[in-house]
């Protein structure tokens, strides 16, 4: 039977231990309980109880075996775990930090009544002392921008500058973060502003992932060296009033409504119209020249019959109607909205278990084309992957697969599918610093497209399929890049030369057609001139980490960095500069041009904004 244990009649109801390790008596003395000389019982005490006490909920004496344990004949059951103590500040030094945090910022509000400590931190302790002879608030109009804090560090002590500050690159969503797109039709956000081109930075707070070559990589710098920039950001977006707001469009038809009716009536074919005629040529002219997935004279001939009604064919024509119809017309046209909800009506969630590639095709419109258009990047992303995941399971990325079929033409649209979808893999997910989650590795043995097969089909595009030829190489050392600067945006001096001669490499091997400055067709010129522009952006992104780096550590480059990080910088501002010039020069009045001329002529101002704000 158990030693029963006398309930102690002094203490009280509370006892304060001071983590003393208890004396290990032997079990057999019968004086364990007991204590001598008063001849009254005392409660045994004990900081830690063993693990067999603690799940029986009983009393336990601290001994090894405890006395418990030994009464139920199970010693070996009796063991301590590791004891972790709880530090907890005590109300003294509580109160003693907020004393000594209020006797601060009472030390700062007497020395800068009329600035803000956010605006005080990038500052220099020389700015400090002026600031403290000229009290009035920091005027960013007249006179340039405060300069960046001058480290002290010596150069020898600097193996990188970088590696503290490599946070800023990378764009980690919070916490309680999430991302909505389609909140833009309700919240009076401008149409323009996304989370991917940061033209919301001011007035939307919800972000998603963003890496170092993306547009906020650039302005989170530009904020952290200037912090009052942020209210200028929001002025012009909130004043905005959109006239027309495609965006909102978008949903006019509530996908309970769409499923409904396309269960109720089956699909209507769609008879040759000259509209449609006119849509199909600007599509073949001004888009086709990039992904020439499509087989054109068979295309043609379904569209010129007519009679096909099965739900990828017309998916995939409304598309390439809404292609056609952002090509041919202005920016203040909006027809391609009735065209894409009319290919989403044949595109239900199950059509992603379909095996059509004309599935494929209008999601690889929808999701590396249409969606970035209409300024919903996270959901292009979204829908890409998709693609490229159901052309994986049609076993597109096989070259085995594609040499099984008797149909030479097949086979070709294949390859050039399966290369359409990771040229516009890549693009998308430069622009936003994400990985490339193995859309090129040893297991996608696919061969590229074959430039003589089909000439005939190919000749009215002048080019041909050379400029996809091109791209999908260009796109493979794009890819390289991209999964090195997503494991860390600043790369190793030999790294990041080593890929800058790949791309040199790649662009002085094009072939004269692709490279000439002479006169051609308008399909051949655009993908010239875009091939260059991507080109130099890619270049100009490889380098701009360690500008951005640097502009956001607060280091004055004349004396606290090494050549390698100068030649970078140099590198990238030269690029910068030759692209927008470039761009200037050669950008042509259709939306396919001024479309890409914009994007890369807003990525290439970010890199002289940033050197202004800090310099």
């Amino acid at each position: 039977m158990a030693p029963s244990i006398p309930v102690p009649t002094q203490g009280g109801m509370f006892h304060t231990f001071q983590g003393v390790t208890p004396r290990k008596t032997s079990t057999d003395s019968p004086d364990n309980t007991k204590t001598s000389g008063t001849g009254t019982t005392k409660r045994i005490t004990t900081p830690h109880a063993c693990a067999e006490c603690k799940r029986r909920k009983i009393r336990c004496d601290g001994q090894q075996p405890c006395g418990q344990c030994l009464s139920s004949r199970a010693p070996k059951r009796c063991f301590y775990d590791k004891h972790r103590q709880r530090v907890i500040p005590s109300r003294k030094t509580l109160e003693a930090l907020s004393q000594s945090l209020e006797e601060c910022r009472s030390i700062l509000r007497r020395l800068y009544p009329n600035h803000e400590v956010q605006t005080l931190l990038p500052l220099s302790r020389q700015e400090l002392l002026n600031l403290l002879e000229r009290p009035g608030p920091i005027d960013t109009s007249v006179g340039g921008l405060p300069s960046p804090p001058i480290n002290t560090t010596p150069v020898s002590d600097l193996g990188s500058p970088v590696p503290k500050q490599e946070n800023i690159l990378e764009q980690l969503p919070g916490r309680d973060a999430e991302w909505d797109e389609e909140r833009r039709g309700r919240d009076g956000i401008p149409a323009e502003a996304d989370d991917i081109n940061a033209l919301s930075l001011s007035v939307d707070r919800q972000a998603s992932y963003l890496g170092a070559s993306s547009i906020k990589a650039a302005l989170m710098v530009m904020l952290k060296v200037q912090p009052s920039l942020r209210n200028t950001l929001a002025a012009p977006l909130s004043g905005v009033e959109m006239s027309h707001n495609f965006p909102a469009a978008v949903r006019q038809k509530p996908a309970s409504s769409t499923s409904s009716s396309s269960q109720k009536e089956p699909p209507q074919r769609i008879p040759w119209s000259w509209k449609g005629q006119t849509l199909i040529d600007a599509y073949f002219k001004r888009i086709h020249v990039f992904i020439p997935m499509l087989d054109e004279s068979s295309f043609r001939a379904d569209y010129l019959e007519g009679q096909r009604t099965d739900a990828p064919w017309l998916a995939l024509l409304n598309m390439v109607f809404a292609m056609g119809s952002i090509a041919a017309s202005k920016s203040d046209d909006y027809n391609h909205v009735n065209y894409y909800n009319r290919a989403m009506e044949h595109l239900p969630m199950d059509a992603l278990g379909s095996s059509h590639i004309e599935t494929v095709q209008a999601l690889a419109l929808i999701g590396g084309y249409y969606l970035h258009y209409i300024n919903r990047p996270n959901m292009a992303n979204a829908v890409l992957g998709a693609a490229i995941r159901m052309a994986s399971a049609l076993g597109l990325h096989r070259e085995s697969l594609a040499q099984s079929t008797n149909d030479i033409v097949a086979a070709e649209t294949r390859r050039r599918t399966w290369w359409s979808l990771f040229c516009l893999d890549t693009w998308a997910t430069t622009t936003m610093g994400r990985p490339s989650f193995g859309r090129w590795g040893p297991a996608i043995n696919i061969r590229p497209p074959e430039f003589g097969i089909n000439a005939n089909r190919d000749s009215s595009q002048h080019a041909g399929i050379l400029p996809l030829i091109e791209n999908i190489k260009f796109c493979k050392i794009a890819t390289q890049i991209q999964d090195m600067l997503a494991i860390a945006p600043l790369l190793r001096p030999e790294d990041r030369c080593n890929l800058d001669a790949q791309l040199v490499a790649w662009y002085t091997s094009l072939p004269w057609l692709l490279r000439t400055t002479d006169p051609c067709a308008e399909p051949l010129y655009m993908a010239r001139c875009i091939m260059k522009w991507r080109y130099q952006n890619l270049r100009m992104l490889l380098h701009r980490p360690v500008l951005l780096s640097l502009a956001s550590s607060g280091l004055n480059p004349h004396t606290q960095a090494c050549d390698a990080d100068l030649a970078a910088i140099e590198t990238c501002r030269d690029l910068a500069a030759q692209t927008i010039e470039d761009i200037a020069r050669e950008w042509a009045r259709n939306q396919m041009s001024g479309w890409n001329a914009v994007w890369f002529l807003y990525q290439a101002a970010m890199v002289p904004l940033v050197s202004v704000f800090w310099q």
